[in-house]
């Protein structure tokens, strides 16, 4: 999985307080709500320093679709994705995930 990726699926995981999520599954389906989106669009700025509203969360519907809109927002703050990269890997590691599963 992509660091991008699990980022957000921790993102989602940690808000939600369910696991296993996977990328492809729907945000209200897991039990996503406007105050989980909330919480995970905070958990997604601190992670990657790019702002990312609650209604992004709300609107991507899936982690997949919300990693593409992560990638256009970061880019259009001048971060690349190598950048997004080592932000995501050092939070995981901040957060106790095994570097085994960051990918």
């Amino acid at each position: 999985m992509e660091v991008l990726e699990a980022v957000l699926v921790h993102c989602w995981e940690s808000a939600l307080r369910r696991r296993p999520i996977g990328v492809d599954d729907n945000f209200y389906a897991v039990g996503g709500h406007s105050l989980t989106a909330i919480r995970i669009a905070h958990r997604i700025t601190d992670a990657f320093g790019v702002e990312v509203e609650y209604l992004m969360v709300l609107e991507s519907g899936t982690i997949a679709v919300l990693a593409q809109g992560l990638v256009e927002r970061a880019a259009e703050a001048g971060v690349t994705v190598s950048e997004l990269s080592e932000a995501g890997r050092a939070y995981l590691l901040k957060r106790g995930v095994a570097a085994a599963e960051i990918g």
